[in-house]
């Protein structure tokens, strides 16, 4: 994926981008519900950026997962930085409780695909990975968060909020209008093509 923006242009469009909408963006496509750290950390700066990563809080058996996991909910996520917005939201934004859980979870996670699988998740094929990814996505649904947060459904949700306040999410992928036109309140979608990044 190439962007057309330099860094400097990507900061005047990044500032002009409402970081609520682009949160409420963000909810629906998860159903609804993004978990307050999230909201937190978006409203604090925190973006997703292509470029290099290294990891500090995560190991490089973690990082690798979260990359692999990432792309795998999001083809592309982890060229636009996602996996690095995920590590840093968990080790700036989270508690030391919730950064505890976090990654006890993702080891938990790790731990069972090489159960299920013989083998980490970053080392399966593709397939393996979206069949494996689907399934747990699917028991995270089916439990919900009247058992608590699922860890799955916060991965997910770091993902697509780090996907889609990015430059590249907000302006390429979704619909980006810097000054918005007149407002059609019924428009087929078809007519439309993506869901906006501002309105």
């Amino acid at each position: 994926m190439q962007l057309k923006n330099s860094k400097k242009e990507t900061c005047k469009i990044m500032e002009k981008i409402d970081r609520k909408e682009a949160i409420k963006r963000a909810a629906a496509l998860m159903g609804g519900v993004v978990f307050a750290p999230s909201i937190l950390g978006v409203l604090k700066g925190c973006t997703a950026s292509p470029g290099p990563w290294q990891p500090e809080l995560f190991s490089s058996r973690q990082a690798a997962f979260t990359t692999a996991m990432a792309n795998t909910i999001l083809p592309g996520a982890a060229e636009q930085g996602v996996p690095a917005f995920i590590e840093s939201m968990v080790k700036d934004i989270y508690t030391e409780e919730q950064r505890e859980m976090y990654i006890d979870a993702m080891d938990t996670l790790i731990e069972k695909c090489v159960v299920e699988t013989g083998s980490d998740f970053a080392e399966l094929d593709e397939q393996a990975q979206f069949d494996f990814a689907t399934i747990e996505n699917t028991n995270a649904v089916e439990a919900g968060y009247a058992e608590g947060p699922q860890f799955f459904l916060i991965l997910k949700e770091l993902t697509m909020v780090g996907f889609f306040t990015s430059e590249y999410g907000a302006t390429q992928v979704l619909r980006y209008q810097e000054i918005p036109g007149v407002y059609q309140g019924c428009i087929p979608f078809e007519d439309v093509g993506k869901t906006w990044a501002t309105s």
